[in-house]
């Protein structure tokens, strides 16, 4: 049932749903894009990110976080090596954003990568987070409960979007 303001000629809506009114106000679509890679990343993640920064005329922040743990804790051989993956997979994001033209910023960071993703989220205004979903099966599934992308899932404040990727 909709009746009038008072003082307008626009209806208020009592005890109604207008479904069409609401998609326009929460579905405006994404400015910025984070795309969270790493050396063993698909390169189809990349190219998910691109399309849907390019559908929504958005911008891409590719991201990738060498991990840093207990037993590297020394720029040694290891890091090095985790360096020049990540810095591999960020330049093939950013080769598959050259022929749609879309704008992209490379980011390396260290630390815990699904802490490190959710703070970059955070702290730079990101609409939408895109990331591989790894298949773990066997051994892997029983030694890893979690992996980076469920933590990110559950802690992130923006969707989430996965792409499946062998692992």
């Amino acid at each position: 049932m909709a009746t009038k303001s008072r003082g307008t000629d626009e209806p208020e809506a009592v005890g109604s749903h207008d479904a069409g009114t609401e998609t326009t106000t929460h579905l405006t679509g994404f400015d910025r894009v984070l795309v969270a890679i790493d050396g063993e990343s698909d390169d189809a993640v990349g190219a998910v990110a691109v399309a849907e920064a390019a559908r929504h005329d958005a911008r891409v922040d590719a991201l990738s976080i060498v991990r840093m743990n207990a037993s590297v804790d020394q720029w040694d051989v290891v890091v090095e090596r985790r360096e020049e993956r990540a810095e591999a997979a960020l330049d093939a994001v950013d080769h598959a954003a050259t022929e749609p033209g879309v704008p992209i910023s490379k980011r390396l960071r260290y630390g815990d990568p699904a802490r490190e993703i959710v703070r970059y989220a955070a702290h730079n205004g990101i609409d939408l987070i895109v990331m591989g979903e790894p298949t773990r099966t066997g051994l892997r599934r029983y030694f890893s409960r979690t992996s980076v992308t469920d933590r990110v899932r559950r802690t992130a404040s923006v969707p989430v979007l996965t792409v499946p990727v062998d692992d």
